[in-house]
């Protein structure tokens, strides 16, 4: 797939403009729609038709902006998932954190992404995109936990609700009994 490589790493944060852009594998352009090629014997599929050049340019920088830069795995988590047995999960829990709810892999993803986002996109497709991944964060509490942080550009903890465990048991996840290790 054609790229305008000098314009995407222009809209880069500068920490970033340097990673590679290569994240088009199986993916092709037809005109302007991007397809996907067939897995194993399947169709190619649509992935996305572009309005004109410019809209491409602009649909490729968001996809670039899902993976380039670094994402923040330093903070410490409450709970950490250790195992699971008979179907219930086990938690280490350490005493001191930066954050209370259990681990979850995709906001170090998610933070990165979205400051991309906040370099390059308008302000309105990045506010749109913020309260999305809000959204998704929010996901498995029953009360809102995640709030977004405009100026650290950031998610921010706004309770101490706790992730429910399916959407057919409301119950908070950790209970007492859970607790295989307390960490200092």
């Amino acid at each position: 797939m054609r790229l305008d490589e000098k314009w995407i790493r222009e809209h880069l944060p500068e920490d970033c403009r340097n990673d590679r852009l290569d994240w088009f594998g199986g993916l092709y352009l037809d005109g302007l729609t991007v397809m996907s090629e067939g897995e194993r014997g399947d169709p190619d599929t649509v992935r996305y038709e572009a309005k004109d050049e410019e809209d491409l340019k602009w649909w490729q920088l968001d996809v670039i902006c899902h993976f380039a830069g670094t994402a923040d795995k330093s903070k410490v988590w409450r709970w950490y998932r250790d195992h699971a047995e008979n179907g219930e999960w086990y938690y280490i829990e350490h005493r001191h954190y930066d954050y209370d709810a259990i681990e979850d892999a995709r906001l170090p993803g998610f933070e990165r992404y979205l400051r991309n986002l906040k370099y390059a996109f308008p302000e309105d497709f990045f506010k749109e995109k913020v309260e999305m991944y809000t959204g998704l964060m929010n996901r498995w509490f029953l009360s809102p936990h995640w709030g977004y942080d405009f100026e650290k550009l950031c998610f921010i903890e706004i309770s101490h609700s706790r992730e429910y465990s399916s959407d057919f048991d409301k119950s908070a996840e950790i209970n007492d009994h859970n607790i295989v290790k307390v960490v200092d």
